[in-house]
């Protein structure tokens, strides 16, 4: 199983950024290795939706389901995929007037042995790179 951590704080309110990471079907036009992003059901609690990942040899989709927490975090829960387990959180600290701080905490396992071994690195290094995609989608959008 593999963890990682990433953060940056960002000079945006936590109710934009929030609704940013909520926005799922505009993924593609700014998550670089995102080749589909479809939301199958939205409720003021929960959004379940499916991401197809491309990067290299890595081609997959996975669906999530994603428990709401407005402005402060959105949690992460595996439906189906190729995962034996995932699960994430993104929580939004404000800072002041400084903005806000994004955190996403992942972990994460294929369900096949020999697909671990072989894509559990790269996955690694794609979803270390989300919280620098949303970074700069929050930055290029006007306040």
């Amino acid at each position: 199983m593999r963890e990682l951590t990433r953060s940056a704080l960002i000079g945006r309110s936590p109710e934009f950024l929030y609704a940013l990471i909520n926005d799922i079907e505009a993924y593609p036009q700014f998550v670089p290795w995102c080749t589909r992003a479809v939301v199958e059901s939205r409720s003021e609690r929960e959004i379940v939706a499916t991401l197809g990942v491309r990067r290299g040899p890595l081609r997959t989709e996975f669906t999530t389901r994603n428990t709401l927490d407005p402005a402060r975090s959105v949690g992460m829960e595996h439906v189906r995929g190729p995962f034996r387990t995932l699960q994430g959180r993104w929580t939004l600290t404000p800072i002041g007037a400084a903005g806000t701080r994004i955190e996403l905490s992942l972990r994460f396992a294929f369900a096949n042995a020999l697909t671990a071994a072989v894509f559990e690195p790269l996955f690694e290094q794609t979803a270390s790179s989300l919280v620098d995609a949303f970074v700069a989608r929050a930055r290029a959008i006007p306040a």
